[in-house]
């Protein structure tokens, strides 16, 4: 049953009588989806690139048995947006004026997309996803296919999708049933600024009211967490400015709206380390001190351990200057 859920050879990483259940009852009860009750989490995995086939979601049961549940479900769940009308009539999946705020369609123009729109392309019978460029921009008339689109264009276009879902058009604050979003490795591909563009995404779910849980890599994830938790405890009255310059934002009071909510929220860090047996703990580092003498707090969960370890080792090449007093 573990496979069924976490994929082909999980089951071998519990004894028999493990289980995974939530209030008593037992969650791993079949491998079908089911319509008994209605989501709570939407789940964005980490595998999000391999969700499109030639540019375009695959079905939930175009899978095989044993590929992660979490992989289908979101697969389907991005399927059945261009079955709810997205993209038609050659209308822009990106930039749409529908959804999203006006400043965060603007960061992910400059820092992910470039000037150009996402549409949805026919030929005959098959559908893809094309960038498409105007002519005065760099690339100049140009209609790029899946395959041709950077690595960063490839992750975080999936993950926008996914948004849509949790974000939906018009007055809607957010989605009916869905009350978490939890999203593996949201910068998969990313500069630092797309980085920045994909938290403040985040940071709209936080204003609109979901719970969040992100895993991450980045070093610059948590620099913009430590910021808010900063900012949060520093006597500034302008700290909802500072938040959306440390995000590298223009100000504008749409954001600073978002910023102030996400100032109130409550975050937790945590860190997966390996013990003296070599067995995952989980270690609450949420304060991020820097000078901690906790070396996983102020290594945070060890993203920064070998930035400092190089940074050491630089320092000891340099000649030491040595300063001699004179007496008079």
């Amino acid at each position: 049953m573990f496979s069924t859920f976490l994929g082909d050879g999980y089951e071998h990483s519990f004894h028999s009588e493990a289980s995974i259940s939530f209030k008593g009852k037992e969650i791993l009860a079949s491998g079908k989806r089911s319509s008994q009750r209605a989501p709570k989490v939407f789940y964005i995995p980490a595998q999000r690139v391999v969700t499109f086939s030639n540019g375009w979601p695959r079905r939930f049961d175009e899978y095989e048995h044993g590929d992660p549940f979490v992989v289908k479900e979101f697969s389907q769940e991005v399927f059945s947006l261009f079955g709810k009308g997205i993209g038609q009539r050659g209308s822009p999946i990106f930039p749409n004026p529908d959804r999203l705020k006006q400043a965060l369609r603007a960061s992910i123009e400059r820092s992910i997309f470039h000037g150009g729109k996402l549409l949805l392309q026919k030929y005959r019978s098959k559908r893809q996803l094309v960038l498409q460029y105007p002519p005065h921009s760099k690339l100049g008339d140009t209609q790029l296919p899946f395959l041709e689109w950077s690595a960063g264009q490839r992750e975080f276009t999936p993950l926008l999708l996914g948004l849509y879902r949790l974000l939906p058009a018009g007055k809607i604050t957010k989605d009916t049933y869905y009350d978490w979003a939890v999203i593996e490795e949201p910068e998969m591909g990313l500069h630092p600024d797309g980085i920045s563009t994909v938290m403040l995404l985040i940071f709209e779910l936080l204003f609109r009211g979901y719970r969040v849980v992100i895993s991450t890599h980045a070093p610059h994830v948590l620099d913009l967490v430590w910021a808010v938790q900063s900012l949060r405890q520093s006597g500034s009255t302008k700290k909802e400015r500072l938040l959306v310059r440390a995000l590298g934002h223009p100000d504008s009071s749409s954001l600073r709206r978002i910023a102030g909510v996400v100032l109130k929220k409550k975050i937790r860090v945590y860190s997966f380390l390996f013990d003296e047996n070599n067995k995952h703990v989980c270690k609450d580092i949420s304060s991020l001190d820097p000078a901690s003498t906790d070396k996983d707090i102020a290594g945070w969960g060890g993203l920064t351990g070998r930035s400092t370890e190089v940074a050491r080792a630089v320092a000891r090449s340099r000649p030491r200057l040595r300063l001699r007093s004179r007496a008079k």
